[in-house]
């Protein structure tokens, strides 16, 4: 045989496909598989699906349409769960950050009514005064600054209400609450003479104020 001539053939059944598969359909069929539960990770097999897409084919260079769809449509699956995911994990999410504020400041009006009381038996049976009581339990030591502030708070500088009062410890006498702005949906949180606190309908803490005004109003 003469070397220059060409070197005979391999004989090709008709109908065998001898491309080489295309890298990116089958990177995109298995990224899109990993990730058809990881949300906008799953965007990357989206892409890759459709570029393999492109580059197979009967005119492609290479082979492996069905990976390449299989990983765009995988990848569109985890797309619109995502989407989908968003949805539902949103509204979720604050519920659950509404819940965390109003628990935190159930604690903080806790421990302002508490620390009236502790205030009441270090002064003759005496809340604070109306006028500076914030400042008062304070310098008092009974409470940090930092409980005065509302993780509810809107940004108009009022995050508690105080009433004061005598020290009687009566269940019902309303002696502090948060600035009912703050639990307009959930409920207002109030502390009483007694030292316990309630999370109350802002309808029926509107009609227990009122009703604890005008008793004060109709004192001599």
């Amino acid at each position: 045989m003469n070397e220059h001539e060409n070197p005979p053939q391999m004989y090709q059944p008709p109908g065998i496909d001898t491309r080489p598969t295309s890298g990116l359909a089958v990177t995109s069929m298995v990224l899109g598989i990993l990730c058809l539960c990881f949300g906008p990770l799953a965007l990357v097999p989206l892409i890759l699906g459709i570029i393999g897409i492109l580059t197979t084919g009967a005119n492609g260079q290479k082979k492996g349409q069905g990976f390449a769809i299989a990983g765009t449509s995988l990848g569109a699956v985890g797309v619109l769960g995502s989407c989908l995911s968003v949805g539902i994990l949103l509204p979720a999410l604050g519920k659950a950050r509404q819940q965390a504020q109003l628990l935190m400041s159930q604690t903080q009006v806790q421990s302002i009514v508490q620390a009236c009381i502790v205030y009441a038996d270090n002064h003759d049976g005496s809340f604070p005064p109306v006028e500076g009581w914030e400042q008062a339990l304070v310098d008092s030591g009974l409470i940090g600054q930092e409980i005065l502030v509302s993780p509810r708070e809107d940004g108009d500088g009022v995050s508690y209400i105080y009433l004061g009062g005598p020290h009687d410890y009566d269940a019902s006498r309303i002696i502090v609450y948060e600035d009912p702005k703050h639990g307009e949906y959930i409920g207002v949180v109030v502390g009483f003479a007694d030292g316990h606190t309630e999370t109350i309908s802002p309808r029926i803490f509107e009609e227990m104020l009122a009703e604890q005004v005008d008793a004060a109003e109709a004192q001599p």
